[in-house]
Protein backbone atom coordinates (compact mmCIF):
# COMPACT_ATOMS: atom_id res chain seq x y z
CA UNK A 1 0.00 0.00 0.00
CA UNK A 2 1.07 3.35 -0.79
CA UNK A 3 0.33 6.55 1.38
CA UNK A 4 0.06 9.69 0.25
CA UNK A 5 -0.56 12.93 2.48
CA UNK A 6 -2.71 15.94 0.76
CA UNK A 7 -2.72 19.03 2.92
CA UNK A 8 -5.43 21.48 1.84
CA UNK A 9 -6.47 24.50 2.83
CA UNK A 10 -9.92 26.53 1.73
CA UNK A 11 -9.18 26.93 -1.71
CA UNK A 12 -10.34 24.14 -4.26
CA UNK A 13 -8.78 25.10 -6.93
CA UNK A 14 -5.61 24.29 -5.34
CA UNK A 15 -7.04 20.89 -3.50
CA UNK A 16 -8.62 19.64 -6.87
CA UNK A 17 -5.09 19.93 -8.81
CA UNK A 18 -3.54 17.70 -5.95
CA UNK A 19 -6.20 15.52 -6.49
CA UNK A 20 -5.79 15.00 -9.94
CA UNK A 21 -2.32 14.70 -9.56
CA UNK A 22 -2.91 11.72 -7.44
CA UNK A 23 -5.29 10.12 -9.69
CA UNK A 24 -2.90 10.53 -12.44
CA UNK A 25 -0.66 8.18 -10.78
CA UNK A 26 -2.00 5.29 -12.46
CA UNK A 27 -1.22 6.62 -15.52
CA UNK A 28 2.25 7.70 -15.11
CA UNK A 29 3.52 5.15 -12.77
CA UNK A 30 2.81 1.76 -14.34
CA UNK A 31 0.17 1.17 -11.87
CA UNK A 32 -2.12 1.73 -15.00
CA UNK A 33 -5.44 3.00 -13.35
CA UNK A 34 -4.97 0.50 -10.11
CA UNK A 35 -5.44 2.48 -8.23
CA UNK A 36 -6.49 0.86 -5.37
CA UNK A 37 -2.69 0.32 -3.84
CA UNK A 38 -2.80 3.80 -3.14
CA UNK A 39 -4.29 5.01 0.00
CA UNK A 40 -5.05 8.93 0.69
CA UNK A 41 -5.24 10.97 4.14
CA UNK A 42 -6.36 14.72 3.63
CA UNK A 43 -4.91 16.75 5.90
CA UNK A 44 -6.60 20.21 7.26
CA UNK A 45 -4.66 22.03 9.72
CA UNK A 46 -6.61 24.89 11.67
CA UNK A 47 -4.32 27.61 12.59
CA UNK A 48 -3.75 28.21 15.94
CA UNK A 49 -4.38 31.90 17.13
CA UNK A 50 -5.16 33.64 19.57
CA UNK A 51 -6.89 37.64 19.70
CA UNK A 52 -7.78 40.08 21.95
CA UNK A 53 -10.70 42.07 21.23
CA UNK A 54 -12.85 44.55 23.52
CA UNK A 55 -14.85 41.41 24.36
CA UNK A 56 -11.77 39.74 25.46
CA UNK A 57 -9.32 36.65 24.18
CA UNK A 58 -10.62 34.57 21.48
CA UNK A 59 -8.55 31.44 21.00
CA UNK A 60 -8.40 29.13 18.00
CA UNK A 61 -9.04 26.37 20.46
CA UNK A 62 -12.50 27.96 21.01
CA UNK A 63 -13.56 27.78 17.36
CA UNK A 64 -11.76 24.53 16.22
CA UNK A 65 -14.08 21.98 15.05
CA UNK A 66 -12.48 18.84 14.59
CA UNK A 67 -15.19 17.45 12.49
CA UNK A 68 -15.60 20.53 10.33
CA UNK A 69 -14.01 20.48 6.87
CA UNK A 70 -14.03 23.15 4.04
CA UNK A 71 -15.13 22.50 1.06
CA UNK A 72 -12.05 22.01 -0.47
CA UNK A 73 -11.13 18.56 1.69
CA UNK A 74 -14.31 17.22 0.48
CA UNK A 75 -13.69 17.62 -3.20
CA UNK A 76 -10.62 16.53 -2.63
CA UNK A 77 -12.30 13.40 -1.34
CA UNK A 78 -15.08 12.80 -3.61
CA UNK A 79 -12.39 12.94 -6.20
CA UNK A 80 -10.29 10.21 -5.20
CA UNK A 81 -12.87 7.98 -4.13
CA UNK A 82 -14.63 8.21 -7.75
CA UNK A 83 -11.38 7.29 -8.97
CA UNK A 84 -11.28 4.05 -6.37
CA UNK A 85 -8.92 5.51 -4.24
CA UNK A 86 -9.48 4.86 -0.52
CA UNK A 87 -9.65 8.32 1.59
CA UNK A 88 -9.83 9.51 5.03
CA UNK A 89 -10.16 12.69 5.86
CA UNK A 90 -8.15 14.85 9.07
CA UNK A 91 -8.38 17.70 11.00
CA UNK A 92 -5.34 18.74 13.13
CA UNK A 93 -5.28 21.97 14.99
CA UNK A 94 -2.06 24.03 15.77
CA UNK A 95 0.72 25.46 13.04
CA UNK A 96 0.16 24.41 9.93
CA UNK A 97 3.67 23.11 8.59
CA UNK A 98 4.07 21.18 11.87
CA UNK A 99 0.99 19.59 12.09
CA UNK A 100 1.33 18.23 7.77
CA UNK A 101 4.66 16.77 9.12
CA UNK A 102 3.63 15.70 12.04
CA UNK A 103 0.74 13.75 10.90
CA UNK A 104 2.89 12.30 8.04
CA UNK A 105 5.45 10.80 10.28
CA UNK A 106 2.69 9.45 12.34
CA UNK A 107 1.49 7.28 9.23
CA UNK A 108 4.25 6.52 8.24
CA UNK A 109 3.38 7.82 4.58
CA UNK A 110 5.10 7.65 1.72
CA UNK A 111 4.75 11.06 0.32
CA UNK A 112 3.05 14.22 0.75
CA UNK A 113 1.55 16.20 -2.15
CA UNK A 114 1.14 19.75 -1.73
CA UNK A 115 -0.84 21.75 -3.77
CA UNK A 116 0.97 24.86 -4.70
CA UNK A 117 -0.08 28.18 -4.97
CA UNK A 118 0.12 30.35 -8.55
CA UNK A 119 2.92 32.36 -8.74
CA UNK A 120 4.75 34.69 -11.53
CA UNK A 121 7.24 32.77 -13.36
CA UNK A 122 10.15 34.78 -10.64
CA UNK A 123 8.17 33.72 -7.79
CA UNK A 124 7.64 30.32 -8.55
CA UNK A 125 11.40 29.89 -6.90
CA UNK A 126 9.88 30.97 -3.81
CA UNK A 127 7.41 28.96 -2.21
CA UNK A 128 4.71 29.50 0.45
CA UNK A 129 6.25 29.64 4.29
CA UNK A 130 3.70 26.43 4.95
CA UNK A 131 4.95 24.80 1.78
CA UNK A 132 8.49 25.86 2.42
CA UNK A 133 8.46 24.72 5.62
CA UNK A 134 7.42 21.31 5.10
CA UNK A 135 9.54 20.79 2.28
CA UNK A 136 12.14 21.23 4.55
CA UNK A 137 10.97 19.55 7.51
CA UNK A 138 9.76 16.23 5.98
CA UNK A 139 11.86 13.21 6.53
CA UNK A 140 9.61 11.75 3.16
CA UNK A 141 9.26 13.35 -0.62
CA UNK A 142 7.15 16.36 -1.07
CA UNK A 143 5.92 16.89 -4.41
CA UNK A 144 4.49 19.96 -5.41
CA UNK A 145 1.53 20.45 -7.91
Amino acid sequence: MYHIVIPVDEEETRAAAAARFVTGLGDESGLNADLGGITVSVVNVFKEFKAVDDGGNVRSEDLYDEDEFPDSAVTVQDHLVEAGVAVELVRRHGDPAEEIVDYAESVDADAIVVPGRKRSPVGKAVFGSVTQDVILNADRPVTIV
